[in-house]
């Protein structure tokens, strides 16, 4: 009996490879980019891997006048009217048909996307060229141009690109203010614009508010041709987990992941500012990082060890609970009961994410609170205080013994195959789809995987990480792909895809 096994995820291990190469030449001098005359900010900078160079996608195409749009592992482009895709961990970009080879596939490190330069010459029609003495790429196109400040044409309309400076909700209109290349520019905000908030790390939109725009976000502002704004796409990158280890200059997330923050990372623990020293191993943390440099902007940690009964002078609270019984999504309320000293005021905190909270006295030493989980929220096992004041001005603080998990963001499909729109030479291929997860983890009994119709889920691998199916049959033409797929806390998404059998003997 032969045994098919699942393969390795290539692209944790490319990055494995990447990451030692690179490694062993950290200290090599900064490579600067300029192009059409115009140097870039070194951050991000290009990287010599065995000797190709490597360049920031995002950066250059921005600094090119050209759109961006993100599709799990696919990077895509306009180029007139020609449409440009660059997969992630292929060597092959795609110019509307036809497939240009690349001198190394494409890959992604320390959260910016890279391309060998040649994909922005072939594929492009810049013209580059790679000065190693004086470590400068130089770059020389005719694409459409863009200016100083970030702004590019997009048909009748115009786009503003950035990093977000500020928002400012309280100004009439409100505004929001963008960095691009040493520029500033403050953009009033119209009342009915659309707001969306885009977690690139998982590929996922949701609709938001301007008080969910931070300060170190890279944003894309659509304006009408008469000035008046349209949308604003706030994009941004998350991850979550258990610091396993860290030193003074990184930390390591139990999943692996290494993070670098600099002297412009703002660190919370607990509520409270603190300094990346002030973390520990074991500490929980959710970090917030720009997508355009890599950036890392925030990391808000979670430490247990506040006791969950407590008395500080003639305040006592005895107990501390919550209603939630597993992760919770958006549109669902959590309900806190606080029990204590009576006649006094309680209000509860959500760790380092929502304050003081108003509790009601329900009946002697009975506070109840509740509060909507939000679109946008993103908790992961963040603990829950509550406080506790007497009239005599005695005041105690208390942690319930359930941590709270919640997210308004479905898990997103980072990758399926084979790709959509391919087109493949056997009659039986491995069809897959991969996953990663926002704040909640992946469900697994959740992923559902229809091929032509034909549920073959019981036939599949499942993880929380990805789904495979090794067809027993044989497939002819198009065949129709769909993957559905929930958190622990019931955020669903699904996805379909098509690709083509080419006759086969």
């Amino acid at each position: 009996m032969t045994t098919r096994r699942a393969l390795p995820p290539f692209a944790a291990l490319l990055a494995l490879c990447l990451g030692v190469c690179l490694a062993a030449g950290s200290q090599a001098p900064a490579i600067g980019i300029v192009i059409n005359g115009e140097t870039l900010p070194l951050d991000p900078r290009p990287l010599l891997d065995h000797g190709i160079l490597l360049v920031p996608v995002r950066r250059t195409i921005a600094a090119l006048g050209l759109d961006f749009e993100q599709q799990g592992s696919r990077m895509i482009t306009h180029v007139g009217a020609k449409t440009v895709i660059l997969q992630l961990n292929s060597s092959t970009a795609m110019v509307d048909d036809m497939r240009v080879e690349l001198d190394a596939p494409a890959v992604r490190w320390n959260n910016v996307l890279y391309a060998p330069l040649r994909f922005f010459t072939d594929v492009l029609g810049a013209q580059a060229s790679f000065d190693r003495r004086a470590h400068v790429v130089t770059i020389l196109s005719e694409l459409v141009g863009r200016s100083g400040a970030g702004d590019f044409a997009v048909g009748s309309r115009t786009m503003r690109v950035g990093t977000v400076t500020a928002v400012d909700v309280d100004s009439d209109p409100p505004t929001v203010t963008l960095a691009f290349n040493g520029s500033v520019r403050t953009i009033p905000i119209t009342a009915n614009a659309l707001i969306t908030m885009r977690d690139v790390a998982v590929n996922v939109d949701v609709s938001g508010e301007l008080t969910d725009i931070r300060p170190g976000d890279y944003a894309e502002i659509m304006a009408s041709r008469a000035g008046s704004v349209l949308s604003v796409v706030d994009e941004y990158g998350s991850r979550y987990g258990t610091i396993a280890a860290i030193n003074g200059s990184e930390l390591v997330l139990e999943d692996g992941h290494v993070l670098v923050p600099d002297r412009d990372t703002e660190v919370e623990l607990n509520g409270k500012t603190a300094s990346f020293a002030d973390l520990l191993s074991g500490d929980r943390a959710t970090i917030r990082y720009n997508v355009e440099t890599g950036e890392v902007r925030e990391i808000v940690a979670e430490r247990a060890g506040m006791p969950t009964s407590a008395q500080s002078g003639t305040a006592s609270i005895s107990a501390v609970a919550t209603d939630a019984t597993g992760p919770m999504r958006a549109g669902q309320t959590l309900t806190v009961t606080l029990r204590g000293s009576p006649g006094g005021s309680a209000t509860f905190d959500i760790g380092a994410y929502v304050a003081n909270i108003a509790m009601v006295e329900q009946s002697p030493g009975l506070y109840v609170g509740s509060y909507p989980i939000a679109r946008t929220a993103s908790f992961v096992d963040t603990p829950i205080v509550g406080h506790l004041q007497i009239r005599d001005g005695s005041s105690v603080a208390a942690q319930a013994a359930q941590t709270l998990s919640a997210s308004g963001t479905p898990p997103g499909i980072l990758s399926v195959g084979p790709s959509d729109g391919a087109s493949v030479n056997v009659n039986a291929p491995a069809i897959y789809a991969t996953f990663a997860a926002a704040a909640v983890p992946v469900n697994p009994s959740s992923i559902h995987l229809e091929v032509d119709g034909r549920d073959v889920t019981p036939e599949c691998l499942r993880t929380p990480q990805f789904i495979q199916y090794l067809p027993q049959t044989t497939y002819r033409g198009t065949v129709h792909v769909t993957v559905r797929v929930a958190d622990l806390a019931g955020n669903a998404i699904a996805r379909s895809w098509t690709f083509t059998i080419r006759a086969t003997r």
